[in-house]
């Protein structure tokens, strides 16, 4: 019975909106950076467009950042499967091209979490000597655990998050009704409490790393 009620409730816009409000409420600021990270969010070589929905919204913004600010952009990120930065590199291409973005971009190609998105990346500014004061942009549930392992490596962080999935406004009756989407986006959130939590496990004192 308490199971058949959970699984219900997450799977409810209400029940989806509750878990998502803590990790979607993130502080932005005016400051300016001295790079863009964008981290990866899986990809489909045989695609046309190679990056997932949620990656590509994520790598649009951080072109626009580095257009913007004139900054370099860093992509960050493996694959298990394939290589996320290689078929980020094609719809960069593609992007590029058409909006006549003249920005420096990077790529870091080994990382297969976040933890070593940060590990790599701080390695490759050290590498580079560029400033550790950066615009990371990645999905609006997956920007604190970020900002903390960031933070652990070293980095300054101004977030510029995306993907926002929580809904704001009046529920209606649909909205009680379970939905897979509610339920892909509920998982997604436990997914990140989990995550910040494990990081206790490696030593690493997440809390005092947040906003």
């Amino acid at each position: 019975m308490v199971s058949a009620f959970v699984l219900w409730f997450i799977s409810t816009t209400p029940g989806k909106n509750l878990l998502l409000s803590y990790l979607e409420d993130i502080k932005t600021s005016s400051d300016t950076a001295s790079a863009v990270v964008v981290l990866s969010g899986g990809s489909n070589p045989y695609d046309r467009i190679k990056t997932y929905p949620e990656a590509f919204k994520r790598l649009m913004y951080g072109i626009l950042l580095a257009k913007r600010y004139n900054i370099p952009l860093i992509f960050s990120g493996g694959g298990l499967k394939y290589n996320d930065s290689a078929q980020a590199k094609n719809d960069i291409e593609i992007i590029a091209k058409i909006c006549n973005c003249k920005i420096k971009i990077y790529f870091e190609n080994k990382s297969l979490n976040t933890y070593q998105n940060a590990k790599y990346t701080s390695k490759f500014f050290e590498k580079m000597k560029i400033k550790k004061d950066i615009f990371i942009v990645t999905s609006a549930y997956h920007q604190k655990r970020a900002n903390i392992l960031f933070r652990y490596f070293g980095f300054r962080v101004h977030s510029r998050p995306v993907n926002f999935f929580k809904e704001r406004g009046s529920y209606v009756f649909w909205d009680f009704l379970p939905q897979m989407g509610n339920f892909y986006k509920s998982y997604k959130a436990i997914h990140e409490y989990i995550g910040i939590f494990s990081l206790y496990l490696r030593g690493i004192p997440a809390f005092s790393l947040l906003e």
